[in-house]
């Protein structure tokens, strides 16, 4: 049995093997953080680890604190033993002690996780637009300068206006992740830039981005990591500002919305597509009632509070499974355990699994998917409670980690 716990100092260079293995890559024991890692030991023998970046996500308007897991990696000859499901585990049980809520992951095992709880829960998708089919820039309009370092802050702010709009986006709680992952950094790309738009406000908008390797002269395309509006001028700006590099990059290539969201809407002519490398990031509630109060919910029409018990099957943490009687009411939910609430909407059905119910939580799976897959009779008021709280727009993050 691996002996499973945070790694000391001295290990690094264990930790940078096992990655190196793991992901067909060198990585320098100098650049080996042990700040947010798990590993799994043989005797004195790194032979798997895991990382956690803290950060905030956003569902329903509201910040939430999730544990995104990365790297996770095993030793070749140690796969196939329960090593990576165990490793796991104990990341888990840990995060959720340190107040996390949430998890999110981008999976290389789906299988694996899906065993641990995680379910799909949104997209990240790439979207490219010819050049040509930018719009000009408004009458009136400033144009964006380079972002200098003074001006973190406010982009930090402006990422979270822009951020409570959508559900899934997030924001890491180290503020020197910004420069050293988050925005274009060094090591993307052949040059990499961020820019900003100020107004009354203060930053009203910015994008950070790099551009890619040149297959001829006018050839290259701009690679946006953010592209963040919170107004039409500064939208404006901004797609006009990429609209200057026409004699000399080919498109723009940006994450957004599954809808394209407002640049697309934007564009001169139907030229904006899709792109063909969609991923899907998992995740899971790591603490169901602390989650379900903690999000933000749609207030409906009718100003009706909306009632329903939920049980849980979580095969890591017992302690989600309730019965739970949720209120929600004025976008916000009242969590407590079913015993102490007359009964509501969903009692005595089955117990959904964690993973479908996290899907339903970000807006990812709906209601008919659950009943299509069996979690959730198609009869009965649990269905249309669960309609009226998780209702919203596809959920979806411009970032990888």
């Amino acid at each position: 049995m691996a002996e499973i716990r945070s790694p000391r100092a001295g290990e690094s260079a264990g930790i940078a093997r096992v990655e190196s293995l793991a992901f067909n890559t060198e990585v320098p024991e100098a650049e080996v953080g042990l700040l947010g890692k798990m590993c799994a030991y043989e005797g004195d023998e790194v032979v798997a680890t895991a990382t956690v970046i803290d950060f905030d996500q956003w569902f329903g308007g509201s910040a939430m604190p999730c544990a995104g897991v990365a790297s996770v990696a095993v030793l070749p000859e140690h796969r196939g033993r329960g090593v990576a499901g165990s490793l796991m585990r104990a990341l888990l049980a840990r995060e959720r002690a340190r107040g996390r809520l949430l998890s999110a992951l981008y999976p290389a095992n789906s299988g694996l996780y899906r065993s641990l709880g995680y379910e799909y829960c949104g997209l990240r998708p790439r979207l490219w637009a010819p050049l040509a089919d930018l719009p000009p820039k408004p009458a009136g309009v400033e144009w964006p300068r380079e972002m200098t370092p003074s001006d973190l802050p406010a982009v930090v702010a402006c990422h979270a206006e822009w951020a409570a709009g959508h559900n899934g986006p997030l924001r890491p709680a180290d503020p020197a992740r910004w420069a050293q992952h988050v925005l274009a950094h060094r090591g993307e790309g052949v040059h990499q830039r961020t820019v900003v738009v100020p107004g009354e406000r203060g930053v009203e908008g910015y994008a950070s981005y790099f551009t890619t390797e040149a297959q001829g002269f006018g050839d290259y395309t701009l690679q946006c990591k953010h592209l963040v509006a919170l107004t039409p001028a500064a939208l404006g700006s901004l797609l006009a500002y990429f609209g200057r590099f026409t004699t000399a990059a080919r498109q723009l290539s940006w994450f957004g919305p599954p809808s394209g969201g407002p640049a697309a809407f934007a564009m001169s002519t139907n030229g904006m597509s899709l792109g063909a490398d969609l991923r899907r990031w998992m995740g899971r509630m790591l603490d169901v009632p602390g989650a379900l109060a903690q999000r933000g919910y749609p207030r409906p029409p009718d100003g009706r509070p909306t009632e329903l018990v939920l049980e849980v099957a979580d095969p890591v943490f017992p302690e989600n499974a309730g019965p739970w009687h949720v209120t929600v009411a004025e976008g916000r939910a009242q969590v407590v355990p079913a015993a102490q609430q007359p009964a509501g909407p969903g009692t005595g059905e089955p117990a959904l699994p964690v993973g479908l119910l996290s899907a339903a939580f970000s807006g990812m799976a709906t209601v008919q998917d659950l009943v299509a897959l069996g979690a959730l009779a198609p009869s009965g008021g649990l269905a249309d409670a669960l309609s009226r709280v998780f209702s919203g727009p596809l959920p979806w993050m411009p970032d990888f980690f």
